[in-house]
């Protein structure tokens, strides 16, 4: 069992270290078609957790990002890559997203966890559907083409599973920015996963994910936001 990446065990604390006095919400938040999670920790039962979720995250979570005036349109911090003249570029940031299990298959004996629920890659901010007032920003995956997986997620969702004798599990989800230039196909190939089986991974590739090496071969930031929920 590999050890518990350092961005799981500060997000978990982050996330648990709330004022019980105040109303609880996550800087992420996960869609369902019959519920969302805003708060850490709700119980979902397999049911309602079973479709692939969407996601929004909250503009204050989005500290190197800047919506200009009223078009909303995303800008990260500026880069020096520029060929065609001394001023910085700006790029339009992406997204990737990891859904894991922390406690298979017993909260008392994760031996096979984390294990991976899914991994999206390549969504963008919505923000042609965000209102000035809107603090939470939908996350989008591309448009699917016919004879493209571009749009496929790198590791399809599985919904919660933990065995009939065992406690809740947690469910955490990750967000990341992108690093520039790295697309699916690009983190399918470092992943060593093929980029044609659109997320269709098997089990023995989800069991005992190793996520601080994930973050390695990807070269990833800090978690730009986060949320759980127990099933």
């Amino acid at each position: 069992m590999p050890k518990q990446a350092e961005s799981i065990t500060h997000l978990l604390a982050e996330l648990d270290n709330t004022d019980p006095q105040a109303q609880p919400s996550a800087p992420l938040h996960i869609h369902f078609p019959s519920t969302v999670v805003r708060a850490p920790g709700i119980h979902l039962d397999k049911e309602t957790s079973a479709p692939t979720p969407t996601f929004s995250v909250s503009a204050s979570a989005l500290s190197d990002l800047s919506l200009p005036n009223c078009d909303l349109s995303p800008c990260s911090s500026a880069t020096s890559d520029s060929s065609t003249s001394d001023a910085p570029t700006q790029h339009v940031p992406k997204y990737l997203v990891v859904g894991l299990d922390l406690d298979a298959p017993f909260p008392s004996f994760p031996v096979m966890g984390p294990f991976v629920h899914g991994v999206q890659a390549d969504l963008s901010l919505a923000t042609d559907k965000l209102h000035p007032n809107d603090d939470f920003i939908d996350l989008e995956p591309p448009p699917e083409g016919p004879a493209s997986v571009e749009s496929s997620p790198v590791v399809g969702y599985m919904g919660p599973a933990p065995p009939g004798p065992s406690s809740p599990h947690r469910y955490m989800f990750m967000l990341w920015e992108q690093p520039a230039r790295l697309t699916r196909d690009a983190i399918c190939e470092k992943l060593g996963i093929s980029a044609e089986a659109e997320g269709d991974v098997g089990l023995v590739a989800r069991a005992r994910w190793d996520q601080e090496a994930f973050e390695q071969k990807l070269g990833l930031g800090r978690v730009v936001a986060g949320n759980y929920f127990v099933c």
